[in-house]
């Protein structure tokens, strides 16, 4: 199989552990044949007063150099697989400009936008439980991921329905309206989104399964979504985990190609070779 990781973060993030070379390590005895670091870009956003407390969840800006040269020397060490150089990008709404000058000043082989939370709510995570209904986080969550991939700055989207793993989900009719409405959004944007494994083990509600529900990636290849693959590993033995939840996922929605990239030029490789 033709199998690629392409959500792997450093230690650089604050919140992730070991080595770059440990990752490599656990990428090749996995035998993946593609991976990507795609670590927490800088804070490039500022909330609208200082007394707005922000969740630090990247590299700090003077970091960044030494991450991409940390990178490319371990791609030119390992001839047995190929390692991308990626980056995970917040979207944030009104900061779309400061977005643009990070990802294309810097040699990337692909970048992926992502939605930690919401401005209007919180520079934290989503929203608090206690201030936020599950009924009222889903719309506007999958809302700002549809902007994110309207705004085409970025070649990835990741978790595309992230809130599963702190909030319960809708109801199944209310749940297939949201999936149905972003579904066709994404199409019209011409997006790629990730098969994340994170959501098997990285959830305080226990297994949520792959992000994203399967019903949602039904839709998603209805509308001619692409897809590839990440495990948000912050762990080196967390590089390609649950994979076998992943290829199973995409043989039940039927999708035979995966999206790699190089210099963020996309190509599409059948992953069942």
């Amino acid at each position: 199989m033709y199998l690629v990781d392409y959500h792997i973060h450093t230690k650089r993030c604050g919140h992730a552990c070991g080595e770059e070379r440990e990752y490599v390590e656990e990428a090749l005895n996995k035998g993946l044949r593609e991976m990507g670091f795609s670590d927490h870009v800088p804070r490039f956003y500022n909330p609208p007063s200082p007394e707005v407390k922000v969740t630090e969840r990247g590299m700090v800006r003077e970091e960044l150099d030494g991450y991409i040269e940390s990178v490319i020397k371990l791609r030119n060490e390992y001839k047995d697989i190929s390692i991308k150089l990626g980056l995970e990008v917040d979207f944030v709404p009104g900061w779309e400009e400061e977005t643009a000058a990070i990802t294309t000043q810097y040699p990337w082989d692909y970048i992926i936008g992502s939605v930690h939370f919401i401005p209007e709510w919180s520079y934290g995570y989503i929203a608090n439980e206690k201030e936020h209904e599950p009924e009222e986080i889903y719309p506007v969550y999958f809302d700002q991921m549809a902007q994110a991939a309207e705004s085409r700055l970025f070649d990835i989207l990741a978790h595309v329905d992230l809130p599963k793993r702190s909030f319960p989900r809708l109801d199944p009719g209310k749940m297939a309206e949201l999936h149905k409405d972003l579904a066709i959004r994404l199409g019209k944007a011409g997006a790629v989104i990730e098969l994340n494994s994170y959501g098997v083990r990285g959830s305080k509600l226990g297994d949520v399964g792959v992000y994203p529900d399967q019903g949602l990636l039904r839709l998603c290849r209805q509308h001619g979504v692409k897809v590839t693959i990440g495990s948000d590993a912050h762990r080196p033995r967390d590089v390609g985990a649950d994979f076998n939840r992943v290829t199973e996922l995409l043989n039940n929605v039927g999708y035979r190609e995966i999206a790699v990239f190089n210099k963020r030029k996309r190509s599409m490789i059948e992953w069942e070779d």
